[in-house]
Order: C-alpha cells, then structure tokens, then sequence
C-alpha cells in the first residue's frame, strides 16, 4: 500500500479533499494511504506556537525548525522504510508528470511538508528534506495547495488506484504532448457539432484525429514542449503535413448560409463545377469527365432547383459551394453489391457537390455533410447515402470522417468509355 503524510498547520481541510471521489475509494480498497498531521501537536510550549520572528529582521514569521523536526521524526519512527520528504516551495524545482511518476513508481512512501508565514528554517530543510517542489513561478499562501496537488498526481499513478493505466497514459503530459479534445452527448450542441472523425466507427481514424489534435494542441499552446517531441517517425510528419496545410487554409466569413439555389446562382455555380472537373482530372479522377454538355451543367441545376434538392452555401454573398440533396429513393442505389444498405428506411442521397477553388481546404465540404444532415432531418428522414467514384479519395474522406460508412458499390451512367463503379456510404442521423 502506497502511503502518504502530510505535515500542515490545517489537517482537516487538506483531508477532506484527499478522502473524495477517486482517492478516497482508493483508500477504502486499501491501495493507498493518506494521513495529515498537525504541525502544532508537536510544539514544547503552551501555547502551540510554531513560528518565530527572522534573524536579520524582516517582515512575517518563519516556521520554527524544531516542531517540524519533531513531527517528521515521529513519522519517520512508524515508517516500515525511508520516506521520501518534500517541501512545498516556490524556491523548488517545478512539478511536472515526470515527477509524478517518479514519486509514484521509485518510492512507497511520501512525507510532504506544508510551509506557511514567510518561510521555513532552512536547517530543517537541509537535515530532513530530500527535495524541493514548486507548482509554478507563482507564490501561494501556504504549502497545502501544493501538497494536494502533488499528493492527486502521484496517487492516480499507483497500481489500482485508477481502472487501467490506460486512464492516464492517454493525457495530457504523459508522452509530453497536451491531451486531445473529448466530446461528449448530445451530438450537436450550442450549433456546435462534435468532429465528425469520432463519429465514424473507425478506431483507427478516431486514434488518428486525436495524435493529430494532441500534436496541434502543443504546438499552439506550449511550443517549450513541442520542441522536445519526436515526431520523426512517417506517420507524425504526414500529421504536421496536414496542420501546415490547414494552418494556411482561408478564413471564411463568420456567417455562412445555406439556402436554396436560385437561377441567379448558375453562372458561379457553373464555374465551380468546371473547376472541380479541372481538379478532378488532374488528379486521375474518372469522373464528371467529357459530358456533352458537361456534367454538372444549368440543365442538372435548373431541374435539381425544380425539385427542391440544390441548395448552395453562401460566404458572405459569395457562393462558396453548391450541393444536390435528393429525396430517395435513387433506383441506382437498388442494385448495391459487394454489400448492403443498413436499413430499407427512406434516405436522402448527396449528389452532385463542389467547393469553389478559394475555399477548399476551408472547411465547407464538412459544412456540406452537415447541411445535408439537418435537412434530411427536416424533412423527416434519418438516413443519408452517397457515391462517389472509387479514385476519388477525397470524397471518400469527407463521407467517412463525417460518420459515413462504407456499404458497397453501385452502377451509376457515364459517357461511354468511362468507369461507371462508384462507392457508396450511409450514416444514420442522430437528432
């Protein structure tokens, strides 16, 4: 059993904390031990006095040596072994997750020592102190803050105190990077949606997202850190990769809606989807390629706008994007193979969609998926299915991050001379 003293002039309220929640049901299964001991108890004078005006003048008190000695000594008596003691102290070193390990794993038993007033005499501290610790650059009333932090970190690392070491080898520290975001229900909340890589089902996208996260976290907000990460291995460079590419995405406007498109719209709308043929090709992608007319064209869009199903998001009164949503069923989607739907409920389809070249990397092909997730819902329908051409993986990374999964492959018509074999993915929405 992992034991644990602490020397303070306020026993009860130092205590209290560490006899809550984890660690007190650590204490009542026996894998830990924490005890407070009051400094005053073990005075030689009536009135329990245990500071005492500095030598060299000076403001405050000091706490005297001699009742800090003769409470450490009578700890030290009942120890089975050597404790490891520590001042609390804004002169120590600083208190970090290496620490805490190294407390929780090299030694059995900790005596730490609480100081209060201006100080305490240095001779205790060079004759029973082993080390000094600091919670920061910051000066603290007293050492009882500090000693329930340090006496929390530690006591979460010993064995059988937390589930699984799996509940703090993944925080923040721990590796030297900072923790990942956590999310939890509802779905969507405030407006706010949770990232739609937590949503898919894949743990190893999920394991991804968050080494992602973790690594963009430090770098933002402890760069100290950042810099004694290795992150030479193929994997973490294809991470920062990704966050040097995001960093110089666009910035869209702060208000972006999603309505339906209107005639006015098909001049722009024409333009991005020749851009996404042009991006498309250059990428290998068999798809939207040599239509007479060219596919996507007015015709598609005035007869999605005919049936309600094209909508675009306008940024700032620039069409930043075009969608088709359609109402199923699609009699291409009836003749799934190499799988099946998950349900036989009604769906509604996304079809024909593109970023306009200024915003991709924005962020709005993700808004897309979103959209569509919130009309589908108002109109009544809790499934949503979508195709896309089995090279072009970008789609198929917005469907799967977005919660899509994977379902089969259809048939869809194409000019002659093309692959018509598409992917197809379904989600079920979550109100």
């Amino acid at each position: 059993m992992y034991r644990i003293d602490i020397m303070t002039l306020f026993p009860d309220t130092v205590g209290d904390v560490l006899s809550e929640s984890i660690l007190g049901r650590a204490q009542e299964r026996d894998f830990l031990r924490i005890e407070t001991h009051q400094i005053r108890d073990y005075t030689t004078n009536k009135q329990n006095q245990v500071d005492d005006y500095p030598y060299g003048g000076g403001h405050g008190a000091i706490l005297q040596a001699d009742p800090l000695f003769r409470c450490w000594e009578h700890l030290r008596a009942q120890a089975e072994g050597k404790p490891h003691t520590v001042f609390l102290s804004p002169c120590g070193r600083t208190f970090t997750q290496a620490d805490a390990k190294r407390l929780a794993w090299e030694h059995d038993h900790l005596i730490l020592v609480c100081g209060h007033y201006e100080g305490v005499d240095q001779r205790f501290i060079d004759s029973c102190v082993d080390e000094e610790i600091s919670l920061g650059d910051f000066v603290l009333t007293g050492g009882e803050i500090a000693a329930m932090a340090v006496a929390d970190a530690v006591s979460r690392l010993v064995p059988g105190v937390l589930a699984d070491p799996s509940c703090f080898e993944n925080e923040s520290h721990w590796d030297g990077l900072l923790e990942y975001p956590q999310y939890s229900r509802p779905e969507v909340w405030h407006g706010m949606a949770v990232p739609g890589e937590l949503l898919t089902g894949d743990h190893a996208a999920v394991e991804r997202w968050r080494r992602k996260m973790s690594i963009a976290r430090t770098r933002a907000r402890r760069p100290d850190l950042f810099e004694t990460l290795d992150l030479s291995s193929k994997e973490d460079q294809k991470l920062l990769a990704e966050l040097d590419r995001e960093a110089s995405r666009p910035l869209l406007p702060e208000e972006i809606i999603c309505r339906p498109a209107v005639e006015a719209d098909i001049p722009a709308m024409e333009a991005i989807a020749e851009a996404a043929r042009e991006y498309l090709h250059a990428h290998g992608v068999d798809q939207w390629q040599d239509s007479v007319p060219p596919y996507p064209s007015r015709a598609h869009f005035l007869a999605d706008m005919a049936r309600g199903e094209c909508f675009v998001l306008d940024c700032g009164g620039e069409i930043g994007a075009f969608f088709t949503l359609a109402a199923g069923p699609d009699p291409n989607y009836a003749a799934i193979t190499d799988g099946k739907w998950a349900s036989d409920e009604p769906y509604a389809a996304l079809h024909r969609c593109a970023v306009a070249p200024q915003w991709r990397g924005a962020g709005l092909s993700d808004r897309i998926v979103k959209e569509c997730e919130r009309l589908a819902l108002e109109w009544g329908v809790c499934w949503l299915r979508g195709d896309t051409h089995k090279k072009n993986k970008a789609m198929q990374g917005l469907l799967r991050r977005n919660g899509l999964q994977y379902r089969g492959n259809v048939l869809v018509e194409v000019p002659e001379g093309h692959d018509p074999r598409r992917v197809a993915y379904e989600k079920r929405i979550r109100k």
